[in-house]
């Protein structure tokens, strides 16, 4: 079972078994407060019937002529009824309920009495903890002065709710029956636009709006993810390639070196041509360094591993004092190198910066002719430090202006070769420039020269 089928149906039954539960509570809550209402409304009919019973009783006492046997009279309404005749001064005269009414204590203090004697009317409901029952008074003052009551035993909420226990059960559980049923069409019927969720094309379901925002971030997450195996294998394949090209680079070196130095080990070499052989070693060993240190570099970037970024950075002065280091290099090519404009500030990393200028000036030299020169040009233009570098060299086909930052990429591999560039001269210069959250730019025209100019964000004020 996959993890998107597994959720999906636990889902489904947190949603079920939610609307059941909420149901069956909403029910359970609705008939305990209907037999509450139906209580007290049928308790509050009672009272009403009972009290207008009362009243009737004392109408008919008053137009009895005082010479009628009342208490025979009062036993003619014997039932479920108590009927009771009080004196004025609280003695009982009469009691349907009882067959020595005389025996009784004195009714005088009873609630209802007191209020029907102040009032003419009362009436009271007393609880009785023995036989867990309501018993509801009625009492009425006559004309003589005498108080006529009424009492009718009553089932307590609690006895009433006990009776209603055995119905309620039976049609609790026919409800909670069909509850269940519902409960599962319904949700399936929820469940079945989720179940039929494309998660390859989220955003193509016709679903829920509420789920709208839900499918647009997963979509998101998918093109992120997406991008980021784009990326993964474009690092990959650039990691191969990269060791690849490194591999081939340095063993041409060292086949050389190999080969002179085991001439010489086996004394095939004439002893006028050790000085010779012994130079082209050097330069091959020389060839093998700057690569080695170059891949380092590259190394360095890719882990973001070069120094402390916030180095208060003259790109002036480090220009001047690149075109100083290269004076023998540009001399012995014929090549001149002008360094104009102004201090210009950044903050950065100062053997980073330094590469950078000292790869694009080693470039414009080795890549250019024989009286030709190389202008670097330091100013800023408002919107943060400029760096314009610009030679009179062969200059590079519009074609490849953006492979040429590539590493080990040579527009012309034969002419490298002789000049001895490793290929990640320029790769550096760009990543050193990104490293410094800024851009680079190569104008060029065959045969004409290239002109490269590098921005940079201005310098924030804690690195000044």
């Amino acid at each position: 079972m996959s993890p998107t089928h597994f959720s999906v149906k636990s889902l489904s039954g947190k949603i079920f078994n939610t609307v059941l539960v909420f149901t069956i509570a909403v029910i359970l809550a609705f008939s305990a407060i209907i037999t509450v209402l139906f209580y007290f409304s049928y308790e509050q009919e009672a009272e009403a019937a009972l009290t207008e019973q009362a009243q009737d009783a004392a109408a008919y006492l008053n137009e009895t002529p005082s010479d009628e046997n009342v208490p025979s009279l009062l036993a003619q309404f014997a039932g479920t009824v108590r009927y009771t005749l009080i004196a004025a001064d609280g003695r009982v005269l009469f009691d349907s309920a009882s067959a020595d009414a005389s025996a009784a204590e004195n009714h005088g203090s009873r609630p209802e009495v007191r209020e029907a004697l102040d009032d003419g009317h009362g009436s009271v409901v007393r609880y009785s903890e023995t036989l867990k029952t309501d018993t509801l008074y009625s009492a009425v003052k006559l004309d003589d002065g005498s108080v006529i009551r009424l009492a009718e035993t009553r089932h307590s909420l609690v006895a009433f709710a006990t009776t209603m226990l055995g119905p309620l059960a039976v049609a609790l559980a026919v409800v909670v029956l069909l509850v269940f049923v519902l409960s599962r069409l319904l949700t399936r019927r929820i469940m079945k636009p989720i179940d039929a969720l494309n998660f390859a094309e989220p955003l193509e379901n016709e679903i829920y709006e509420e789920m709208d925002p839900l499918l647009e971030r997963i979509d998101e997450q998918q093109r992120m993810l997406k991008q980021q195996t784009r990326e993964i294998a474009r690092a990959e394949t650039m990691r191969r390639d990269f060791s690849s090209n490194v591999s081939h680079e340095m063993k041409t070196p060292l086949q050389v070196i190999s080969g002179y130095a085991e001439l010489m080990k086996n004394g095939l070499v004439d002893p006028a041509d050790s000085r010779k052989f012994a130079g082209l070693i050097y330069e091959e060993a020389q060839a093998m360094r700057s690569l080695i240190n170059d891949v380092l570099i590259l190394s360095r970037l890719d882990e973001a591993a070069v120094g402390d970024r916030d180095q208060a950075i003259d790109l002036y002065a480090m220009a001047q004092s690149v075109a100083n280091r290269l004076v023998p290099f540009s001399d012995s090519e014929g090549v001149r190198v002008l360094v104009e404009g102004e201090s210009t500030c950044i903050a950065g990393t100062d053997t980073l910066a330094e590469e950078m200028l000292y790869n694009l000036v080693e470039n414009g030299i080795r890549y250019n002719h024989e009286g030709g020169s190389v202008r670097v040009i330091v100013g800023n233009d408002g919107a943060g430090p400029v760096v314009r570098v610009t030679d009179t060299g062969v200059g590079i086909p519009e074609e490849m202006h953006d492979k040429v930052f590539e590493r080990f990429f040579r527009v012309d591999k034969s002419r490298s070769k002789e000049t001895g560039g490793t290929g990640l001269g320029l790769a550096i210069v760009k990543h050193a420039v990104m490293y410094h959250g800024g851009s680079i730019e190569v104008k060029s025209t065959l045969g004409e020269g290239t002109t490269f100019i590098l921005r940079f964000p201005a310098m924030d004020e804690r690195a000044n």
